[in-house]
């Protein structure tokens, strides 16, 4: 009886683990390699191939493109010194022997140069340029693009990959797609007055007719720009502004799309919208640990068969030697192997005045419960159960976890509010803000108590695209102000610098303002970089000027106009 009974809790024991284990071993981990452009190269990456497998990768996309010993067109060949069908083969078997696919990706569309290098397709057939004799040196551009109306391209191109993907042994491509901003140039002779999205979905349905419905090979495809950039907030490289998404209605289903996004947010509500139509979703993360872990848990939440898996880009950023220690990998397996993907949502709160706020908990399953405290101190099962908004009428560091049963299921999420007396008052804007990557309650955001991340596409911060934050509050009557403090930014990688300098003026009527100051703002390193000022006076409406950075050298971008990010303006 004891030992029948042993046996039994093994088996329940094995099953509780087994189902804690779904979504690790039946998902695809792939990790996306780009820079392995020879025999000798892929020899190396070899050597870490177990290392990888057992960090629990079991797909791997390698970026080929013209880096490969070509038959059918040599002269596309890269260099002389490339992936050879040997060099390849040798590759799949160490692979095999692991049980890691490979998947090639050969750059389609877009992506046919890079700064003022011109890739092998429009460098030996420039007739083939989507922009022909347009952007000499490729100034002013940010990669060049082929003509998807030249029948040429796809009589040369196919038997290109073709040649990949046998040498590869490979049941699947990847075509790229992403980043693709010149089909409507004035320069872009055949698709100038075509739909944008019609000719985006012609490029994809000609790659699937012949590599999925003659081949048989499965399609992957970079999903940014099927995503439209004005319905959800993204911005201009994460999504399209540029009438591309329409065509996510007018392509096969049966395409994965890889979904990337590289920046920490609370939601991503592209992924949902591509599962609700119909295809399979592989979300990407790449350097920022917060991000990753953001995106995983928000996708693997949705316990959807559609989202396959996770996808870790480097883009380069990792070398050879340190790839598997890789950080994003790392702790990306570690997110993923806990289970633990059911953050809490803390919504913009609702001003009830200058002296309260309003904030608002959720999750994504209703039957799960959100435990909260105010003090910065951890949540446990015996904190404040959330069962309706919560009122503050101070500072609060508000953190909170969700329990199933009496299961933690989640990291802790947390959020600093501020009170302070421009919260609910009337801001009006000098300077227009940008567009391209909107706060959830526009100017709001500045003075709605929420700190925003480190991360420009968090929703709280606003952007200037190389111009100055130049507003007025207009604190409703006479305010004593002791002290002003505001957040800008430094991602430099991206364009984003923290302002330059500060001015504030101060006026009694709103028409006749008196300087009261003019500070530079200290330069800082990377993140958040915090400006706090003593005042002392009493006004009604206060004007500030934040000054944009000119990037400077050393820099990418340099030379030009930063984007400035600006949160929190605090006057206290």
């Amino acid at each position: 009886m004891k030992k029948i009974l042993f046996i039994y809790l093994c088996i329940l024991s094995f099953s509780a683990y087994a189902s804690s284990q779904r979504d690790t071993t039946h998902k695809v981990i792939s990790i996306h390699l780009l820079g392995y452009n020879s025999d000798e190269d892929i020899a190396e990456l070899g050597e870490r191939i177990p290392a990888l497998a057992a960090e629990g990768v079991n797909l791997v996309f390698l970026e080929v493109d013209y880096n490969f010993e070509f038959v059918s067109h040599p002269e596309l060949r890269a260099n002389d010194h490339v992936i050879t069908k040997k060099g390849a083969a040798d590759f799949v078997s160490i692979c095999k022997q692991y049980g890691i696919r490979i998947v090639p990706q050969f750059q389609s569309l877009g992506h046919q140069s890079w700064a003022q290098y011109t890739f092998a397709l429009l460098k030996v057939y420039p007739e083939l340029d989507l922009t022909p004799k347009a952007f000499p040196n490729n100034e002013g551009i940010y990669c060049r693009e082929w003509d998807p109306y030249n029948p040429r391209v796809n009589e040369i191109v196919f038997p290109l990959i073709d040649e990949i993907l046998e040498a590869f042994s490979a049941d699947g491509l990847h075509m790229g797609m992403d980043e693709v901003f010149l089909i409507g140039s004035e320069h872009a002779l055949s698709t100038r007055d075509r739909d944008p999205a019609e000719v985006y979905a012609k490029v994809v349905n000609d790659f699937h007719d012949y590599f999925t419905k003659k081949k048989g090979k499965q399609l992957y495809m970079w999903a940014d720009r099927l995503i439209d950039g004005k319905k959800y907030k993204f911005g201009e490289w994460e999504s399209s502004l540029n009438g591309t998404a329409a065509a996510v209605d007018s392509i096969p289903k049966d395409i994965v799309l890889c979904d990337w996004h590289y920046e920490p947010m609370e939601a991503y509500p592209s992924i949902p919208m591509f599962l609700e139509k119909g295809f399979k979703v592989l979300p990407c993360s790449y350097r920022k640990v917060d991000a990753v872990k953001a995106l995983i848990k928000y996708s693997y939440q949705l316990d959807h068969p559609n989202m396959i898996g996770h996808m870790f880009t480097t883009w380069s950023v990792v070398k050879r030697d340190s790839l598997v220690y890789y950080a994003p990998l790392l702790e990306g397996m570690q997110t993923i192997k806990s289970g633990k993907f059911y953050n809490v949502t803390i919504e913009s709160h609702t001003a009830l005045g200058q002296d309260s706020l309003q904030l608002l908990l959720s999750t994504y399953h209703s039957q799960h419960k959100i435990r909260y405290t105010l003090d910065g101190s951890e949540p446990t099962l015996q904190s404040s159960m959330y069962a309706k908004p919560v009122k503050i009428g101070k500072t609060a560091l508000l953190k909170a976890v969700v329990y199933n049963g009496n299961t933690l299921v989640s990291d802790v999420s947390e959020k600093k509010f501020i009170v302070h007396k421009a919260i609910g008052t009337d801001l009006t804007f000098q300077t227009q803000p940008s567009h391209k990557y909107a706060a959830k309650d526009g100017g709001k955001a500045l003075i709605n108590g929420l700190t925003g991340s480190a991360s420009y596409t968090d929703g709280q911060w606003v952007g200037f695209e190389g111009q100055n934050m130049e507003l007025i509050i207009d604190l409703g009557n006479n305010t004593q102000l002791s002290s002003l403090s505001f957040n800008t930014l430094n991602d430099t990688r991206s364009w984003v610098h923290q302002g330059d300098k500060i001015e504030m003026e101060q006026s009694g009527d709103g028409r006749v303002y008196n300087k009261m100051l003019e500070k530079d703002i200290p330069v800082a390193k990377e993140g958040i970089v915090h400006t706090s000022i003593p005042l002392k006076v009493t006004t009604r409406y206060v004007k500030l000027k934040i000054f944009c950075k000119t990037i400077p050298a050393g820099n990418p971008g340099e030379g030009n106009k930063a984007w400035l990010f600006v949160d929190e303006i605090v006057l206290e």
